[in-house]
């Protein structure tokens, strides 16, 4: 190991954290170790890079050459070429007026201190007194020639194309000093020396009326340096810095948006690098995270940040040379030193060997979405809130919220796009998981119905939070579960959890009713099965003949505080994961008070058989069959969702339940009272069902 690698790790001037470039929807090859260096130096960056990626020396362990072979797909080869020229014309730009040289090295905070201060954003002056452009390399437009703005006070100006190119490149490149540094800073590490501050970061979500905020920010990231990082292993996880980041982000966000094209000049030619930045940049990956968020009520906390989000994802949109950054896939970081370490380090490249600032996944290993398609839970989730009858109830604010989203992803995917013929049962789930009804709470039954009606007041912003919540549900339901909410009283809904494969409720349909009381979200929804063979069977410990759910989340079953309902945190969502997670189980009979561990026990497996050989059979016959023989089922409020379910995943109930017929030869396998003449098998009854009545 160099002695510069060395005296940087004692002493404390590298942090960072690995990952796969944040968290992703998108898939990637599993297993990729990943790795952020974090430069306050980038000699010492480069030569961290550099020994990381060629291996270890003689004295520290085997070499690994792999690395320095490296290629970048073309699209990132050609951001980077563009990047790196724009950072060499920066720092070999001289005076306009005596050539000497104006800056060497890129000292963001020192930018950022002017831009504050009302600086120019492009413009630097020499020791002789004249002032150069750094973009056009040129003397700087005057007057009305220039181009103006004003952002959060700050009164701000830059020469040209070029300067307001420069302008961005210095934003990300802090952007991602910032991100990178609060990444390591979130890590469990430990001071080697005294903090200067002792209650955090000591910057909130909201930065604009904090006077020196920008400041106190990159003073406050830079006391990493004096915290020794464990290790380089950590992935990058944007959510644990949320709270830390928002406000400088939306800042960020704010200065670029002033520095791109607005809608209507979309015809004005930008530079090159622009677009390449953006796309090196990490905030290209925060942008996108955010998108991603799941929840309208967070959204709505953070509604400077998302304003800001959804007008920079527009102009981006709106821009022939920027569009490709909202509509195309994304290469995903496996590693990346940050845009400033990427601009500069040409000179490894001009020795034919790759840049080690940034390491990006093959297309063959898989893309990350679009910056569209992380938008799309957020866009069906408003969707569906504008749509209700109730919508005026989640409150202006997040309505406002709700039709930003729905505007933005309306100007990205127009609604005369044609919509795809749903062919899978993934596709069907995602378009029907959550709908709507007018009847649902003359569909509940005697002791719901008697809950329902207790229901005289609604206090103050319950029934925003269950608009909100209904609406969110959307996109946030677990695979194989359905509600249908009432249109006309939205705190009362069924559900339909279909049962999880390899466990005795497998290709049984399981009905719900819900009933949020008075003093929902303070306390929890009260849960029934309707799914008991007309109160003839129990299918687990937790579930009644009467229709009980027994459940620490709903105050049915004793538990830990934290298995117990969380006022104003917990939603109908996490009881239905709940349920489906741990009641319909490989072996129920352990959720029996003291038969947890029945299978280590003597014999103990054999009774966890011989319960789920039972509760199999009963599945099939009422949880399965039922739904098709019986026309108050095949009909009613889950008409079509029993019906496409058997249309697209029928055949594979049948040759479950002949698997399990074969396993299990007893009589038990038959179905008494079916047919004429001796009794039918199972599996046959439900395919001849299937046949009979699935369109």
């Amino acid at each position: 190991m160099s002695r510069l690698l060395k005296k940087a790790l004692l002493g404390g001037k590298i942090s960072g954290s690995g990952g796969k470039g944040g968290s992703e929807s998108a898939s990637s090859s599993k297993g990729q170790e990943a790795l952020v260096v974090h430069p306050d130096d980038e000699e010492v960056a480069r030569a961290l890079s550099k020994e990381l990626n060629a291996g270890y020396d003689e004295h520290d362990g085997p070499q690994d050459h792999q690395n320095s072979e490296y290629a970048y797909p073309k699209e990132i080869e050609d951001s980077i070429t563009h990047v790196q020229k724009l950072a060499k014309h920066v720092l070999q730009t001289t005076c306009y007026k005596c050539d000497n040289p104006l800056i060497q090295k890129l000292d963001v905070d020192y930018w950022i201190r002017r831009w504050k201060k009302g600086a120019s954003l492009s413009a630097f002056e020499c020791r002789c007194g004249a002032t150069t452009c750094l973009g056009c390399a040129d003397e700087p437009q005057t007057g009305s020639q220039k181009y103006m703005g004003e952002y959060q006070g700050l009164k701000l100006d830059w020469c040209c194309s070029k300067g307001s190119a420069f302008a961005a490149w210095v934003l990300l490149c802090w952007y991602d000093h910032m991100e990178l540094n609060l990444q390591a800073r979130c890590l469990q590490l430990q001071p080697t020396g005294r903090r200067d501050r002792k209650n955090g970061v000591g910057f909130g979500a909201n930065i604009r009326n904090q006077p020196g905020a920008i400041q106190q920010l990159w003073d406050d990231v830079n006391q990493r340096a004096k915290y020794r990082i464990p290790g380089l292993e950590q992935a990058l996880d944007f959510k644990q810095v949320d709270s830390k980041t928002d406000g400088v982000t939306s800042w960020v966000l704010g200065m670029l948006i002033l520095l791109l094209p607005p809608k209507l000049e979309t015809s004005k030619k930008i530079s090159p690098a622009l677009a390449s930045m953006i796309e090196l940049s990490l905030l290209q990956d925060r942008t996108a995270q955010l998108l991603r968020n799941d929840s309208l009520q967070d959204v709505n906390k953070r509604a400077d940040l998302y304003f800001a989000t959804f007008e920079f994802v527009n102009r981006l949109f709106h821009h022939p040379s920027l569009d490709h950054l909202v509509t195309e896939d994304r290469f995903m970081k496996k590693q990346s030193a940050g845009l400033h370490a990427i601009s500069t380090d040409w000179k490894g490249k001009e020795r034919n060997n790759a840049t080690t600032s940034l390491r990006v996944a093959d297309k063959s290993e898989g893309m990350a979405s679009s910056l569209i398609a992380c938008l799309s839970n957020l866009a069906t989730q408003s969707k569906v809130l504008l749509s209700g009858s109730h919508n005026k109830a989640a409150g202006e604010d997040i309505l406002e919220i709700a039709e930003r989203i729905q505007k933005l992803h309306t100007c990205l995917i127009p609604p005369t796009a044609k919509m795809a013929t749903i062919t899978t049962w993934k596709e069907y789930l995602q378009a029907y998981a959550v709908t709507r009804r007018p009847d649902v709470a003359k569909r509940l039954c005697a002791f719901s119905a008697e809950t329902a009606r207790a229901v005289r007041s609604s206090p103050k912003n319950r029934m925003a939070r269950l608009v909100t919540e209904t609406s969110e549900m959307t996109t946030s339901l677990p695979e194989n579960v359905f509600v249908i909410i009432d249109d006309v009283r939205p705190d009362i809904m069924k559900a339909l959890i279909i049962g999880p494969q390899g466990t005795p409720y497998e290709g049984g349909l399981f009905e719900f009713n819900i009933v949020c009381g008075e003093q929902y979200p303070a306390q929890p929804p009260v849960v029934r099965i309707a799914t008991t063979g007309q109160g003839s069977v129990r299918f687990n410990p937790n579930l009644y003949s009467d229709g009980k759910v027994c459940l620490s989340l709903l105050g049915t079953w004793p538990g830990g505080p934290e298995t117990k309902w969380q006022p104003y945190k917990s939603t109908i969502a996490s009881v239905l994961v709940s349920i489906q997670a741990m009641i319909f189980v490989d072996y129920p009979v352990e959720n029996e008070p003291g038969h947890e561990n029945l299978r280590k026990t003597p014999g103990g497996l054999q009774i966890c058989i011989s319960f789920n050989h039972k509760w199999r059979r009963d599945t099939l016959k009422h949880a399965t069959l039922d739904w098709l023989l019986i026309p108050e089922r095949r009909n009613g409020l889950w008409k079509k969702v029993v019906n496409d379910y058997f249309r697209f995943c029928g055949r594979g109930v049948v040759e479950s339940a002949r698997k399990w017929e074969k396993d299990y030869k007893a009589p038990l396998a038959r179905l008494e009272g079916v047919g004429k003449g001796k009794a039918r098998v199972l599996s046959d009854e439900i395919e001849k069902a299937i046949k009979q009545y699935v369109k």
